[in-house]
């Protein structure tokens, strides 16, 4: 099953030249002893070249820290070698560990100068994936102070902006003024006291109340007019009883005449 899986994993022409050996382990000494580049000093060299220019840039951290692994697995394979004791080798890693550490925290942007200041700060320095885990943290806690300008690649950051960003998008239309600093409504980050302090005629709220009461307009509309009728005294009616009835015997006589 191994051998199938050896052969397969290789091109036609080449694996035709792997079909009659007897065991795995055969195969992969032969492909190894054709095919290995362990001693491919240019190969080596432009590995090395390559970590030296590589820097954080445009790239998250995940993917800087990334791209250095793949990087570091290639170079590996070169440093491969038999150690006659074993408590050599555990130094000789713990040495490149530590310069990797360096690589990795010397190649970060600017704005994370405060996180690796702590990390080298810190003794004995953490481990390679304690450092990144830490960086990681800082990154995702300044996208989210940031308003989630920077990128992010993290699941938890991302969900956590996804919900800030619908909850900002709702206010907005709704036309109150959104602070990205604070996250709080009312007022904007240009105007936001815990970045540029309280306005030298504010005045707490109980006291501008007391104020807004001095200057209180009441306005009053003019009464409308009552659509129903006044109600008549029985005098006023009988009189009017009367006048129709004239009104009445004149039209009468009137047409009579005619």
């Amino acid at each position: 099953m191994v051998m199938s899986w050896l052969i397969n994993n290789m091109d036609n022409e080449i694996s035709q030249n792997f079909l009659f050996y007897g065991s795995a382990k055969e195969i992969w000494d032969a492909a190894k002893e054709t095919y290995s580049d362990n001693e491919n000093m240019e190969e080596f060299l432009k590995i090395k070249c390559v970590l030296h220019d590589i820097r954080q840039g445009e790239l998250t951290v995940t993917q800087y820290y990334y791209t250095l692994s793949r990087y570091w697995q290639q170079l590996d394979i070169f440093e491969e070698s038999d150690w006659e004791c074993l408590g050599d080798h555990l130094k000789y890693r713990k040495i490149m560990e530590k310069e990797r550490i360096v690589k990795f925290l010397v190649g970060l942007n600017k704005n994370m100068d405060e996180v690796r200041g702590r990390i080298f700060g810190t003794k004995p320095l953490p481990s390679l994936w304690e450092a990144f885990s830490e960086v990681r943290r800082e990154e995702s806690r300044k996208n989210v102070m940031m308003g989630g300008q920077g990128a992010l690649t993290i699941p938890e950051s991302s969900a956590l902006m996804s919900r800030r960003t619908t909850f900002t998008n709702d206010k907005q239309r709704k036309g109150r003024p959104w602070c990205d600093h604070c996250w709080k409504l009312g007022h904007t980050k240009e105007t936001c006291w815990k970045l540029h302090g309280k306005t030298a005629n504010w005045k707490p709220k109980n006291e501008r109340d007391h104020d807004s009461q001095g200057f209180t307009i009441t306005v009053q509309e003019p009464p409308q007019s009552s659509p129903e009728l006044h109600s008549f005294s029985k005098e006023q009616i009988d009189l009017l009883q009367s006048m129709l009835s004239q009104l009445q015997s004149s039209s009468s006589y009137k047409t009579i005449e005619s």
